[in-house]
């Protein structure tokens, strides 16, 4: 059995690297508004939320945008799209008529801004991808 051993440096540390990239975030793309966990942005498009866990450490990454209205098929397409999908999920929220891909970053290190740059432009990429796949 794996054991998980949460002691205080390692707390420590999570935070530390929480902290580092939302510095290095902060530098990269404009934030709009905040939040203790969150960060929020418009890109492309999309609204973006970036949150934050220092327990894990985990950053995570929501690009919204609205539909004009569930179709048939849609559910199909986005099952689809997330067997395809490695860099996160796709869905529709058909009480608010919008599509959401999330994609969630493990830290292990210091998030550089060349780093996070090339992981944020392959969410947009994704997201736009599977946005354009369900307005077809």
């Amino acid at each position: 059995m794996l054991t998980y051993d949460n002691n205080n440096t390692q707390i420590l540390q999570r935070q530390k690297l929480i902290q580092q990239a939302k510095t290095t975030i902060c530098k990269c793309i404009p934030i709009e508004t905040q939040d203790e966990d969150s960060y929020m942005t418009t890109y492309s498009d999309f609204f973006i939320q970036i949150s934050f866990s220092e327990i894990h450490p985990l950053i995570m990454l929501y690009f919204v945008r609205r539909i004009s209205k569930i179709q048939l098929g849609m559910l199909e397409r986005v099952n689809k799209m997330n067997f395809a999908a490695v860099l996160g999920t796709h869905c529709v929220n058909d009480n608010a008529d919008c599509y959401t891909f999330r994609a969630v970053i493990w830290l292990d290190t210091d998030l550089s801004a060349k780093r996070f740059l090339e992981i944020f432009n392959r969410c947009v990429e994704e997201a736009i991808n599977g946005f354009l796949e369900l307005n077809v």
